[in-house]
């Protein structure tokens, strides 16, 4: 089963804190139908909310910011497969799609019904450095770095995509999407973020590690670091 991201692009009008529940209709009135016939129960949107509002680690450096990210799984990956769900996104914004890997170290606790999901969900959009062939910033990024990630910050869940290739004409180059997910105090305490609750001391040494390994195949100018919610979406119909 392949897994599919839409990336719903806002205008600078819209780039502020996003409706959930409008984002989620918005899509799931063209996509939902789509989705259904391909036997799927249920996707994901995050999108900046209140309750991410002022978050301290907020990075963007794609020109076009991010009203939603849009993830859902698939039996068919491509273009053609999914132009239905691509033209049902299209009623909420520009939309650029990419096909990607899924890999869970850390499962993330969704709620039974559809609904958001405790504490902020980082989105961070990467982009490999010329300097680092693609084999070796995986291997870097997905073998060595994964577990320092996880221990230098409050993570309760970790999820990992690699893209495979893009989907629309005018996505812009990026190969990989990672969600953390975090306490919600996270939002605004480093201390929380960093894994180190009310510890400056710990905090320093956990962001000076976390910076050293993503040093490893990272630049400046190659992450988005988005706050969201992560939202559970589930489809009405028949689906397996």
């Amino acid at each position: 089963m392949d897994m599919v991201c839409v990336i719903v692009w806002a205008s600078d009008a819209d780039a502020g804190t996003g409706d959930p529940a409008g984002l989620g209709a918005g899509v799931g009135a063209g996509g939902e139908g789509p989705l259904a016939a391909l036997g799927e129960g249920r996707y994901l949107v995050n999108v900046r909310d209140e309750a991410v509002a002022g978050a301290m680690i907020d990075v963007q450096v794609t020109e076009r910011p991010v009203l939603a990210v849009v993830r859902a799984r698939v039996p068919v990956a491509s273009a053609t497969a999914l132009a239905d769900l691509l033209e049902g996104a299209r009623a909420i914004g520009q939309v650029s799609a990419w096909s990607v890997t899924a890999s869970e170290p850390l499962p993330i606790a969704d709620p039974t019904e559809g609904d958001r999901c405790e504490g902020m969900s980082q989105i961070a959009i990467l982009r490999r450095p010329e300097r680092i062939e693609r084999e070796q910033w995986l291997r870097t990024w997905l073998e060595e770095h994964t577990t320092v990630a996880v221990d230098t910050q409050s993570t309760s869940g970790y999820l990992q995509h690699v893209v495979v290739r893009a989907l629309t004409e005018d996505a812009p180059r990026i190969d990989a999407i990672v969600e953390e997910v975090l306490p919600l105090a996270a939002a605004t305490d480093l201390t929380v973020f960093f894994g180190a609750p009310g510890d400056e001391a710990r905090m320093a040494a956990n962001m000076q590690a976390m910076g050293a390994s993503t040093a490893r195949f990272l630049d400046d100018g190659t992450v988005d670091a988005i706050p969201t919610g992560r939202y559970v979406m589930r489809i009405r119909g028949p689906h397996m």
